[in-house]
């Protein structure tokens, strides 16, 4: 059962030290001196498998270090590229060498209105938000970069972090029964999915759209009518 947590409550029983896999979600913040956490944000506290955030109802997406996110390029200035989470909010920057294998000679290609998924490396407040398309645990791109194709919706912040938090939830598991998909979840409220057929995306994406709004008894019926409109 999820613990509700105001800004500032103790959570002694969890630490980054004592499991160094514990992916650390939006509302949470770790002390870097004794890596603690604490809490920034009010909400319902969320332990799941590896994962712990605060589900809280908010509808303006404020960026945190280790966020996963979608954004779409607006600009440059130099090596950096301007970045776009969320529409009338400040842009954040993504370097040209923030991929992997990237040098000065061998930049990414990425041009203005292109799509890119990647992590929150540097969320000070006092510099300009940074993104990198690079798995910190690896140095590989990790399922980071360029999103070529493919449809992207907007949900409620909410249903993002559930979906991007919870591996087996039902809602995923029911659509890869449907079809084959590429699927990217950022918690900014934005998701990107893309599959062979345009039909079976826009299939896709309408499913998701829906689910917002059901119960766990009702995704099955409801997911096989939306396939059905589009004669899938």
């Amino acid at each position: 059962m999820a613990q509700l947590i105001i800004p500032g409550d103790d959570l002694p029983s969890h630490s980054t030290d004592q499991n160094s896999q514990l992916i650390i979600g939006p509302g949470i913040y770790v002390n870097p001196i004794n890596k603690s956490i604490i809490p920034i944000n009010s909400g319902l506290l969320n332990h799941q498998a590896n994962s712990l955030y605060i589900e809280s109802n908010s509808r303006r997406y404020i960026p945190q270090q280790n966020d996963f996110v979608i954004g779409k390029v607006i600009g440059s200035f130099g090596d950096v590229f301007k970045v776009s989470l969320s529409n009338f909010s400040n842009s954040v920057s993504l370097s040209s060498m923030a991929f992997p294998n990237a040098t000065k000679k061998n930049r990414p290609n990425i041009k203005n209105g292109n799509l890119v998924y990647a992590r929150v490396s540097n969320a000070n407040k006092e510099i300009d938000t940074e993104l990198e398309c690079i798995d910190p645990t690896t140095g590989k791109d990790g399922g980071f970069g360029l999103l070529e194709g493919g449809y992207l919706l907007e949900v409620s912040l909410s249903f993002a972090r559930f979906l991007l938090f919870n591996p087996q939830c039902q809602i995923l598991n029911e659509l890869v029964k449907k079809c084959k998909f590429e699927i990217a979840i950022g918690c900014n409220g934005l998701i990107w999915i893309k599959s062979d057929e345009l039909k079976y995306t826009l299939a896709l994406s309408k499913c998701l759209e829906k689910a917002q709004f059901l119960k766990q008894d009702e995704l099955n019926k409801v997911f096989n009518s939306t396939f059905k409109e589009l004669g899938l």
